[in-house]
């Protein structure tokens, strides 16, 4: 059964324009962002419930990790007058339950985040950009040998108790994990190579180094979904260079599900994988049909409660809101269903004439899409009662999926569900080649600026410079 944990604390110089968040890393399953109810003097507390213990963002100006036990009352406190991460760690001070583990993985972060095992981003793109295999496993050696001074300097400087060693362990066993996973991409991409070329057989081998998977890593659940998702490189690098018969297998879904069966020998990452897959690719983009189509896999493999009850509960709620949404009072539904696009375009901007127009293409399968949801309700927000409309075009997706998503994201606006004809003609109309995709358009009904780039939190200031 789950098990309450109470995240208090006092924020000192707290500026009330600036929201606290707490984003809980879930071992298996996709983060989940809370919000922090906050009062004017900075005080704020939240509860949340967990099967196992994890570590959690906490998040305002800067973030930050906090370590935290079912049945846990941890208070936090810090100064906000700081931007940066490092500044702010070196206020803070921990009370309740785990208040000493979490002073040693505070002491720890200051020490990792302005080390140059997490900070140098430019030799780690030249290292992924100029070596080939066998000059950056010799430079990932290297990685690893700085990973271990910094931790005999955080233990010898410290004395941390065990359970902060752990996690440092693996926090820092992440950053070397991400980088061996994201070479081969990252390589490609850097010196505009050819698809096929690929890392050779074996390459991810060392990612096995972190296994056995065993309960005392959940406190670093962060680090841990990391080496889930990436230990999909070495499930596709072992299926590549494969004899094995997967050829009765014909659909994307079903290769990613039956190959990490037949690869990962590790019985609980098998679970978490299996997990994590299901909860990113089916339920958080409303596509029950497949998950129930692999649900005798979840009944076979998937045995472990804490993953197997939370997943479970997460399909009853997907699919309560697939059947009957709950349609947020600010949303409005818009009927495209018999318009042509010419029309469709033209209603649209005549209904918000002398208004901005942000217009928002999306999709229900669309992770990239439906993480910028959150985003879009603040952005919302903050200019309800302006001279601003956030228009929503869902395209190529099921009507009950596109009105569970808005139900989901309880997103205002107005809302335009396409047919796929429809989506492929206003792909051609505005040149929208991927989702999301995004338009700026002025109250003269001008397009000033149009782009993946231009993201909620990206448009906002483009937005203000506009209605001055």
């Amino acid at each position: 059964m789950p098990q309450k944990i109470i995240v208090a604390g006092k924020i000192d110089n707290y500026d009330p324009s600036r929201e606290v968040v707490l984003a809980v890393n879930r071992a298996g399953f996709m983060q989940e962002s809370i919000q922090v109810k906050t009062d004017s003097t900075g005080s704020f507390t939240t509860t949340f419930e967990s099967y196992i213990p994890t570590d959690a963002y906490l998040v305002y100006k800067a973030n930050f990790l906090i370590l935290l036990h079912l049945g846990d009352s941890l208070f936090v406190h810090f100064d906000g007058q700081y931007n940066d991460r490092q500044e702010i760690l070196n206020t803070i001070k921990f009370g309740g339950n785990v208040a000493q583990t979490n002073q040693y993985a505070a002491k720890f972060q200051q020490m990792y985040f302005s080390n140059e095992l997490f900070h140098d981003w430019d030799k780690k793109d030249r290292a992924v950009r100029n070596y080939d295999v066998e000059q950056y496993i010799q430079y990932l050696d290297t990685v690893q040998q700085k990973s271990k001074e910094l931790y005999d300097q955080f233990v010898s400087e410290n004395n941390p108790n065990a359970e902060s060693r752990k996690w440092a362990q693996l926090i820092l066993e992440e950053n070397h994990n991400h980088q061996l996973a994201s070479y081969a991409s990252g390589h490609r991409r850097a010196n505009n190579m050819q698809p096929a070329w690929d890392v050779p057989l074996g390459f991810y081998d060392k990612l096995c180094n972190s296994l056995p998977i065993n309960h005392s890593m959940f406190i670093a659940s962060s680090a841990l979904n990391t080496f889930i998702n990436v230990f999909d490189r070495y499930i596709s690098n072992k299926l590549k260079y494969s004899e094995t018969d997967i050829t009765t297998v014909v659909d994307k879904d079903s290769i990613r599900i039956f190959s990490a069966i037949e690869f990962v020998s590790d019985p609980l990452l098998l679970q978490l994988m299996l997990t994590m897959g299901f909860d990113m690719d089916f339920l958080f983009k409303q596509n029950i049909n497949n998950y129930e189509r692999f649900h005798d896999v979840v009944n076979k493999y998937i045995k472990e409660p804490f993953l197997r009850e939370p997943l479970q509960k997460k399909y009853l709620q997907t699919k309560l809101m697939l059947e009957s949404p709950q349609i947020y009072t600010e949303t409005i539904l818009k009927e495209a269903a018999n318009l042509s696009i010419n029309w469709l375009v033209d209603e649209i901007f005549q209904q918000n004439k002398d208004k901005v127009i942000y217009v928002d293409f999306w999709a229900t399968w669309c992770a990239p899409c439906l993480a910028e949801f959150p985003n879009s309700k603040e952005v919302e927000h903050e200019f309800k009662d302006t001279d601003v409309v956030f228009v929503y075009l869902c395209l190529e997706s099921e009507e009950n999926q596109w009105k569970a998503t808005i139900d989901k994201f309880q997103l205002g606006g107005q809302h335009y569900h396409l047919s796929y004809k429809q989506s492929t003609e206003i792909r051609n109309l505005f040149d929208v080649r991927g989702v999301p995709e995004y338009l700026l358009i002025d109250k003269s009904g001008v397009i000033k600026e149009k782009g993946t780039h231009l993201r909620p939190l990206v448009v906002k200031d483009k937005i203000n410079e506009i209605l001055k």
